[in-house]
């Protein structure tokens, strides 16, 4: 591992400024057409230098990509709960009442797994499923695949 070392106020300044517009990159976060096409909002971890410490900063219930339940529109909400489980985090958002999930699949031909963010929102004037949405393309296309 190589060793940098600055010998100058300047030095510092600079190498901040150059890892600041890294972080800023980073945290960009591309609407995927495919998986989210009414480009819904999802929540971005946010760690700060003790948190690296942990493991993982977003987990997930297990679960087995080629079982995972398709929640049709116009599903209410105690049946999608029987089929998901408890959300992670139920919020308002601009088309309606949003259930957040993060679910942790295991990927093919390989002992790693991927922790996938879903989203369910409910049509608020009907209480039932308006759309679901999956944060990443790679994610439904792990649910597809199977």
């Amino acid at each position: 591992m190589k060793t940098i070392r600055f010998t100058s106020l300047s030095g510092v300044m600079a190498a901040a400024a150059i890892l600041g517009g890294c972080a800023a990159v980073g945290n960009r976060n591309p609407v995927d057409v495919v998986s989210n096409p009414a480009k819904l909002e999802y929540r971005d971890v946010d760690a700060r230098r003790p948190d690296f410490k942990e493991p993982f900063l977003r987990d997930g219930s297990i679960s087995q990509a080629q079982r995972f339940p398709e929640v049709p529109v116009g599903l209410p909400p105690t049946q999608v709960q029987n089929l998901l489980g408890q959300p992670l985090l139920v919020s308002q958002g601009p088309q309606g009442t949003e259930w957040d999930y993060n679910f942790k699949f295991k990927l093919p031909q390989s002992e790693n797994f991927l922790v996938c963010q879903y989203k369910v929102v409910f049509d608020d004037t009907k209480e039932t499923v308006r759309r679901t949405s999956w944060r990443r393309q790679q994610c439904l296309d792990l649910v597809k695949k199977t």
